[in-house]
């Protein structure tokens, strides 16, 4: 009697803490899953979808920890279903917490900036977009904004520089040195060294039509939404969604013939957010590299 008692105690102890990881690990994914999908629907703001994912990753921690105890104690009890259960919620609490962690990783290993071209003496310029850009929180200016904006741009790209992970590049203090306040020489300045690799396409051999013919689908194959082509200027002007949340990014291509060839200069901006994570820059250099495939391949 006393053994059976035992192995029903048991038995509804492994239950209930595969039940409580289960449920743990699918309000997890829920919080962490969904609030970019309820953003674009204009369900949830901004900020209350970044708080049900803060919550969310949390949450996947207790559904790890609860995973684990349950499915050690269906293994040590001898019950295989339970345990393979419990290792399954184990997986979705790992995944709950694991992607806001590197996201969280990965904008304190990038500037915090928002806007990235291939010419920053001469960006080239938003001019079909900017009825749409009037009240957006980023400036299209480069390098601009008012005076509270700029004072915290340059307080976030300092203490990246001085105080985060921007402090390991051996050129962190050209940084701080061209940044006494917030221009377009000090955001020129970031992006030289912390993404040095983003330079001007020069294409030989092509004429600017070429490029530009090449240049225009390859926006279209992108799915940007193309507010503004011009050929006779080799101008291009569109519009990125990210994935995920479907944050607006603005990008503008200018393609033009100079002694060396033929130069594609690119910019890409977000819309909201003090930093893009790198995915501006990631846009750029990808872009460019695409292209130079296509017209040189």
């Amino acid at each position: 009697m006393a053994t059976e008692r035992t192995s029903t105690s048991r038995k509804s102890t492994v239950f209930w803490l595969t039940v409580i990881a289960g449920l743990l690990a699918l309000a997890a994914l829920a919080m962490t899953i969904l609030p970019g999908p309820l953003y674009r629907l204009k369900i949830l703001s901004l900020g209350m979808a970044f708080q049900s994912i803060t919550d969310g990753a949390y949450a996947g921690i207790l559904a790890l920890v609860f995973g684990v105890v349950s499915a050690v104690t269906a293994l040590v009890t001898h019950r295989s279903r339970p345990a393979i259960a419990s290792l399954a919620f184990v997986i979705g609490g790992m995944l709950a917490f694991g992607v806001p962690y590197y996201w969280l990783q990965k904008a304190e290993s990038v500037p915090p900036i928002h806007d990235i071209t291939t010419d920053p003496a001469h960006p080239p310029a938003f001019t079909a977009l900017l009825p749409r850009l009037a009240q957006i929180p980023n400036t299209p200016v480069y390098g601009g904004g008012n005076a509270r904006a700029r004072r915290i741009e340059r307080e976030s790209v300092i203490g990246f520089v001085t105080r985060g992970e921007g402090r390991k590049n051996p050129k962190a203090a050209l940084v701080v040195k061209n940044c006494k306040t917030w221009s377009p020489r000090c955001l020129a300045t970031v992006q030289s060294v912390y993404y040095p690799e983003i330079r001007p396409l020069v294409v030989k051999g092509k004429t600017r039509a070429e490029v530009y013919a090449a240049a225009l689908a390859l926006v279209r194959h992108r799915g940007w939404k193309v507010a503004f082509a011009s050929p006779g200027t080799g101008r291009i002007e569109a519009v990125a969604r990210t994935g995920w949340f479907g944050f607006k990014d603005d990008v503008a291509l200018r393609i033009r013939a100079d002694a060396s060839g033929t130069r594609v200069d690119m910019r890409s901006e977000s819309r909201i957010g003090l930093s893009d994570i790198g995915r501006n820059a990631e846009r750029v250099h990808r872009f460019l590299h695409a292209l130079a495939s296509r017209v040189q391949g």
